[in-house]
């Protein structure tokens, strides 16, 4: 069983000392299993499946199967139960390239004109005075000339 134990810390790419951190277990515990002084407890094997639950129980206790099992019983709600678990392969892809195709717009597209959008001034209205403000406190004031 250590073996195994090894085994699954090394495809995890896990050192020891994660792995019994991630599972929940003492990192003595883990050391003491994998150097033969102890048989992992009915405990510990229990964090591990909970820990890591595609991995096969029965090969991680007795070595028969694979180490992955592929039906993973999902009996507890997830957040997605509304969705298959076994979609077909291009069916997600084309639920999702739907709402990015471009679409033909229902109304056809009017010209704006931009013309009429300028506000329109009477042109009877006239610069008066122009003002300009200094940061010293001083200002100028521009008159326009009189036009006869």
């Amino acid at each position: 069983m250590k073996d195994r134990i090894q085994h699954l810390i090394d495809d995890k790419n896990l050192t020891p000392s994660r792995f019994a951190d991630e599972v929940g277990l003492n990192r003595p515990a883990v050391s003491h299993i994998l150097n033969g002084r102890n048989n992992p407890s009915m405990d510990a094997l229990q964090k591990i499946l909970k820990r890591f639950p595609e991995i096969n129980g029965s090969w991680l206790i007795t070595g028969e199967g694979s180490m992955y099992q592929f039906n993973i019983d999902r009996s507890s709600p997830t957040l997605f139960d509304e969705n298959p678990i076994n979609t077909p392969v291009g069916t997600v892809e084309n639920e999702y390239a739907q709402d990015f195709r471009s679409k033909t717009p229902e109304k056809p597209i009017q010209q704006v004109d931009y013309q009429s959008l300028i506000p329109t001034r009477s042109r009877t209205v006239k610069v008066k005075k122009i003002a300009i403000f200094y940061t010293d406190n001083t200002y100028e004031e521009f008159i326009p000339a009189q036009k006869e």
